[in-house]
């Protein structure tokens, strides 16, 4: 979709995109073949200049690049360029307290799920982490990313896509559970296991070793990056109702996730 995508220059408005589009020039490559004047001789040798940086950042994958000069719901539109490329991500603590300590963490590509528990095997997630391009959480910028930052003492250099501010720009508001329901995602794990109960499975995991409350509490975290995945490709779709050419994609299968 980038190649489409005109919205992140500089001087170029969504609403001029969208004029552009209704023009015909609907791609970069449009743009610099289009005969006619659309914008001053000096605002298009600025786009031009623009749309030159923009292709070589797309070409060294420089997601970033994107991120940075997208608005908040637009900054889905990377979505088909890194599909496959992408670490799903969510973390679950023994508190809000940034003295608090991670107890799990989930990760999905699309394809494999990996759980990492305190403990046992969370130090794993920060080799594995560096085999994708991009992060997507939920409210990850304000929780997950500085928790992880944290307690691994690395700076997390992969571009990092939030899902909370894209969903607000689309008038969703509320938690990930609140989005899941207003767009209509089925989660699979009991409705009664929230962050709160979470915390609860976690201390009866430790305290009376029971082992049966820390596969719930994976369950529940594996649950959240699922659901991430879904949720991007849904707000990938409503972004993209607008655009000439037909970019919508099928949502992907969740894989099932075992609590008892």
């Amino acid at each position: 979709m980038l190649p489409y995508t005109f919205c992140h220059l500089k001087g170029v408005s969504k609403s001029a995109e969208e004029r552009l589009w209704s023009l015909g020039i609907v791609s970069w490559n449009d743009f610099e073949r289009y005969p006619g004047s659309v914008f001053s001789s000096e605002k298009t040798a600025s786009i031009k200049g623009q749309l030159k940086e923009s292709q070589a950042a797309l070409e060294r994958e420089n997601i970033d690049f994107f991120l940075s000069r997208l608005t908040s719901a637009e900054r889905v539109r990377i979505y088909p360029h890194v599909r496959g490329k992408i670490a799903y991500v969510d973390i679950e603590t023994t508190g809000l307290n940034r003295k608090d300590e991670i107890t799990t963490i989930a990760l999905y590509d699309g394809k494999m799920l990996n759980t990492y528990v305190r403990g046992m095997n969370l130090d794993n997630f920060i080799q594995d982490i560096q085999a994708y391009t991009l992060i997507v959480t939920y409210n990850g910028l304000r929780f997950d990313l500085p928790f992880l930052r944290s307690t691994f003492q690395k700076p997390f250099k992969l571009a990092h896509l939030d899902l909370c501010p894209v969903m607000q720009a689309l008038g969703y508001r509320g938690g990930l559970k609140r989005c899941e329901l207003l767009m209509g995602i089925k989660r699979q794990v009991p409705e009664g296991i929230d962050g709160r109960e979470a915390v609860s499975l976690w201390h009866r995991y430790k305290q009376d070793k029971d082992v049966s409350a820390l596969r719930q509490l994976l369950a529940y975290n594996s649950q959240d990056v699922l659901s991430l995945e879904i949720l991007l490709v849904k707000a990938y779709n409503r972004v993209m109702e607008g655009c000439p050419v037909n970019c919508r994609l099928p949502l992907p299968n969740q894989c099932r996730l075992s609590w008892h």
